[in-house]
């Protein structure tokens, strides 16, 4: 695990902003270093299907449900969505997975050619703030790891900026609980991906956040976070 940088929250303690692309996230959770997994809707030989067993058990949550929600955000949902799975095992240090979506589901269509251009900055930026959101809020998350949002091999510095720029107006805002640390995660991504984070101008980052309209409901159960506006 190496650290990138540190933000000061609005409470004045610490987030670390890090990186581990060799540990699975299964070792993490279980070293106690991850409670929230935010993860691309992606099925198969990805982050998701490497991990969807393991998840499975730690949130006492059927393997094919998780298959099928992923499936239905991904491929059958027009609206950009993210599926809150909470744990239901209340020994395990994992309190939540955000099925998260991506570069590959129908809704980014909307934005940009899947793998034929650069990410779509407020699609990205978006998504990952309402899922820091649901996770410190809903799932009481304080540790949370995030997977590449995008295809497969298609990763993007931007994509990692404007995830961190989220990070930061959520930690601006004096309202919001603080978050201990953020990771990123699993394949795709490699270091030349930080290069923009390490140039950020820290004061512009921290600027106030700009709420979107959010819809909320369930889908067989499990919590839907529709982002309207992006």
């Amino acid at each position: 695990m190496k650290t990138l940088m540190t933000l000061e929250s609005a409470q004045g303690l610490s987030t670390a902003i890090a990186y581990d692309l060799t540990t699975s996230v299964n070792e993490l959770v279980l070293a106690n270093k991850v409670d929230c997994y935010i993860v691309s809707t992606e099925d198969g030989f990805s982050p998701l299907g490497v991990a969807k067993g393991f998840i499975a058990k730690e949130l006492g949550i059927d393997v094919a449900d998780i298959g099928r929600l992923a499936d239905w955000n991904r491929f059958e949902n027009n609206e950009v969505s993210l599926v809150g799975l909470k744990s239901k095992t209340p020994t395990s240090s994992l309190r939540g997975v955000i099925l998260a979506a991506s570069e590959t589901s129908q809704c980014y269509e909307q934005f940009a050619p899947a793998f034929h251009s650069k990410p779509y900055r407020d699609f990205y930026y978006n998504v990952a703030y309402e899922s820091i959101a649901y996770a410190v809020h809903t799932l009481g998350a304080r540790k949370l790891a995030m997977s590449h949002l995008s295809g497969s091999g298609h990763f993007h510095g931007d994509i990692a900026t404007c995830v961190v720029e989220a990070l930061a107006h959520f930690c601006a805002q004096v309202d919001n609980p603080p978050i201990e640390s953020f990771l990123f995660v699993g394949c795709c991504i490699n270091e030349s991906h930080f290069s923009g984070i390490q140039r950020l101008d820290l004061q512009r980052i921290t600027a106030k956040h700009r709420d979107i309209a959010l819809s909320n409901s369930l889908k067989d159960g499990f919590d839907v976070v529709s982002l309207k506006g992006v």
